[in-house]
């Protein structure tokens, strides 16, 4: 039997990236289900009407509704994807659980303050609802070999490693915590300052500065103006090589120490460093998600993992707010509010 799914928030993430019709690729939470032949995209749902007519139309979706409420109550939902405002998020998991979904495909970040995403996770756990939060690069089989390939010997020891990035620390910033996370494990304390270079969101600074983790790795990051040019990438020095990504198109540049170098310094050259046979990021969340309430296997990005994320995000306002103050994990104080797109 095919899983009952649903669409909250039809923007960007939910329906609109995948308008372009020569794109190849799919980036969507609607085109997701509508691909996967264990789904059966029965709902969407969004405030906007036009919205609501013209996706129907491209998904073939009759059940229609500006009401998530209502929506719940009369469409029997397996799995939700939840695409709307973070500060709404908590309650259309509340309404969700109380309908007894089994999956929830949440977007990032997480929540607007960590007294909801803790509330999130905790609902999702004493409900059983399988809980997986869209921070893509998880799901990609080619940031998993980056990862294997940092933590290898061949790569060596973590020197350091630098972010760039732009959009505002809570919106963009969101991504590169994630995934340094993921990379390196548990963070122990972050400084901050506000950036110099605007993030064009009066409600999402910019901001620069360092993260540190447990095991003492170093990670400084800056803010960069968007609106001359965007950028979303990490570079990563070990003792043994170098590997710089584009996380925006998911490529790499990778190093090794030369077998020709020089009698001095050794010197770096270019390695090749690709993946084969690549699935959309989306499309994998989603065969996990489906996995996970079928066969109940671990989820890849839970929400242990938003809410860690969050904290982070806070700790690192705090500390912009607090002229660079160091600022330890976790958190005594959780009344901090982000802002994200």
């Amino acid at each position: 039997m095919k899983i009952r799914c649903g669409v909250i928030g039809l923007g960007r993430i939910g329906c609109g990236f995948d308008d372009d019709p020569n794109k190849k690729s799919i980036s969507t939470h609607a085109s997701a289900y509508h691909f996967n032949k264990n789904a059966n995209l029965v709902t969407l749902c969004d405030i906007d009407q036009d919205k609501l007519s013209k996706y129907g139309k491209k998904y073939n979706v009759i059940k229609l509704y500006s009401d998530y409420k209502k929506m719940f109550q009369e469409s029997h939902l397996d799995c939700v994807s939840i695409c709307t405002l973070a500060e709404s998020h908590l309650d259309i998991v509340k309404e969700a659980a109380r309908n007894n979904v089994k999956g929830i495909f949440l977007e990032k970040p997480i929540s607007d303050s960590l007294k909801s995403a803790k509330e999130i996770v905790e609902i999702c756990q004493k409900k059983n609802i399988k809980l997986q939060i869209d921070f893509q690069r998880r799901f990609d089989p080619f940031y998993h070999l980056v990862k294997n390939n940092i933590n290898s010997k061949k790569f060596g020891k973590i020197q350091h490693c630098s972010i760039y990035y732009g959009g505002g620390i809570a919106n963009t910033g969101s991504h590169f915590i994630d995934l340094i996370r993921f990379f390196f494990g548990d963070i122990d304390s972050v400084k901050g300052d506000y950036s110099l270079n605007t993030s064009n969101n009066p409600f999402d600074s910019n901001i620069d500065g360092m993260i540190i983790f447990k095991n003492n790795i170093h990670c400084l990051f800056t803010g960069l103006d968007v609106s001359n040019f965007g950028i979303l990438e990490l570079d990563i020095f070990g003792s043994n090589a170098r590997i710089r990504l584009n996380l925006a198109k998911s490529i790499a540049e990778y190093f090794e120490i030369s077998v020709q170098s020089g009698l001095v310094y050794k010197e770096l050259e270019s390695k090749p460093f690709e993946i084969h046979d690549k699935k959309d990021a989306i499309i994998l969340g989603l065969e996990n998600l489906f996995n996970a309430i079928e066969n109940n296997v671990e989820i890849l990005c839970t929400g242990n993992d938003g809410y860690s994320s969050l904290e982070v995000i806070g700790a690192i306002i705090e500390s912009a707010s607090n002229k660079g103050k160091q600022v330890r994990l976790p958190l005594k104080i959780n009344t901090y509010k982000i802002s994200s797109k």
